[in-house]
């Protein structure tokens, strides 16, 4: 199990309601080290374009997040994304995750993180071995540490 301190979701619902400002749609990425990966520890937060049903991330800001993750010892764990109202994995959000490594998480919050700062009413879903995702109780992969 992922143990997420309280300041990375407190975080994550600060940048989603400034990004997205209940407009538009925005992502993060939830890190740790290679050495101790079920300990988040920080959020990424990705240059990109959005509107209010997608966004796309920049190409150049990849490449340098790839190279300054490697630099710190440091690997993606969570893509974290909002979606207008309800929260599911869409059609495009199954297609193009960051990355395709089976028990990859993907975590969505509704109504652009506008609602009540926390982990409810979320959608978290996984890569499972065949390539397809499967919804997954938050419960039995997060322990929030205050």
């Amino acid at each position: 199990m992922y143990r997420i301190p309280r300041r990375m979701i407190d975080q994550t619902f600060a940048t989603f309601r400034s990004c997205g400002g209940n407009q538009h749609e925005c992502q993060l990425y939830w890190l740790s080290p290679w050495d101790n990966p079920m300990i988040l520890t920080e959020v990424a937060h990705p240059k990109h374009c959005s509107s209010r049903y997608g966004l796309s991330i920049e190409s150049n800001w990849i490449d340098q997040f790839w190279k300054d993750l490697a630099d710190r010892g440091l690997g993606v764990r969570i893509q974290v994304h909002t979606h207008p109202g309800e929260a599911f994995h869409s059609l495009t959000d199954d297609t193009y995750p960051l990355l395709f490594d089976i028990g990859f998480l993907s975590l969505v919050i509704p109504d652009f993180a506008m609602g009540p700062v926390g982990l409810r009413n979320v959608y978290l879903t996984e890569i499972q071995p065949d390539g397809s995702w499967k919804q997954v109780d938050i419960n039995s992969r997060f322990i929030i540490n205050e």
